[in-house]
């Protein structure tokens, strides 16, 4: 048996993403759909907000229900969600 590791990957594709809005107003994502499977969120960990291209971007690193963690990017002005990053677990022999 291995030891489970993570592997980073730089992804940069758009996905649709279904989410919830809060009482207070705030935009949470649940799931979203990456390479013809829906990922569901488990927690929700950092939120912050970055400037990239002049575009305010919501900035989102999530861990999924099969322990792969991801961090997702949305544009509101355009509302388009972008997977930024993904880090997928590995097996390690």
């Amino acid at each position: 048996m291995g030891d489970r590791m993570n592997r980073e990957l730089l992804v940069n594709e758009e996905v649709s993403t279904l989410i919830r809005v809060t009482s207070s107003g705030d935009v949470r994502p649940t799931s979203f759909i990456w390479r013809d499977r829906t990922r569901y969120i488990d927690t929700i960990g950092r939120h912050w907000e970055e400037m990239v291209n002049g575009k305010r971007l919501h900035c989102y690193l999530l861990q999924a229900v099969d322990s792969s963690s991801y961090e997702l990017q949305w544009d509101p002005a355009a509302n388009i969600w972008l997977l930024h990053r993904a880090w997928l677990p590995m097996e390690v022999a």
